[in-house]
């Protein structure tokens, strides 16, 4: 399979600008992008905090599970961001990692913290505690996953033209 023929997923941790650079990478691509929070959002008319407090995680992870399913069995290839635990679910993250191809944003702690510090409303498992804290925990939970990822763009510390343009270059090997 080349690039054409599958969709690219970004994953990563809470802030690290899945949405913004996959929503760059998309236009750069010519390709349409999909947000699965936004999805979920509009297929409940709840945004994902009250999702979240309404019908908890389980639920909200089967439903994103579902949307993601529908978006990479279509025959057109998207850019899709899903929710940062993603990679979590084994079953799905092997789906992805065959279907897809899977790029790991790494952004490092201090660079998460700087980023969602003032933008915790819709972001449901980090706004109870200590911030860093949450996000250390998060991170070592999921490292390992993230790290089965096809390739990894370090995003700390980086441009956000320069993140994108280092995806592009990253994926001219599945053309």
């Amino acid at each position: 399979m080349t690039l054409k023929d599958k969709n690219i997923i970004i994953v990563g941790m809470t802030g690290a600008g899945k949405t913004t650079i996959g929503k760059m990478l998309s236009k750069e691509i010519s390709r349409n992008f999909f947000d699965i929070d936004q999805e979920v959002e509009k297929v409940t008319n709840l945004k994902i905090r009250d999702f979240f407090r309404i019908y908890g995680e389980p639920e909200f992870r089967r439903l994103e599970r579902s949307i993601l399913i529908k978006l990479i069995s279509k025959k057109n290839k998207f850019v899709i961001s899903p929710g940062a635990g993603i990679f979590c679910n084994s079953e799905l993250r092997e789906i992805l990692l065959k279907e897809c191809i899977c790029v790991f944003l790494n952004a490092k702690l201090n660079t998460l913290v700087s980023r969602l510090k003032k933008n915790l409303s819709n972001r449901p498992k980090l706004d109870k505690g200590k911030l860093e804290d949450n996000l250390k925990q998060m991170y070592k939970e999921r490292i390992n996953h993230y790290n089965k990822s096809h390739f990894s763009i370090n995003v700390s510390d980086t441009p956000i033209l320069e993140i994108v343009k280092n995806i592009k270059k990253a994926l001219k090997k599945y053309e």
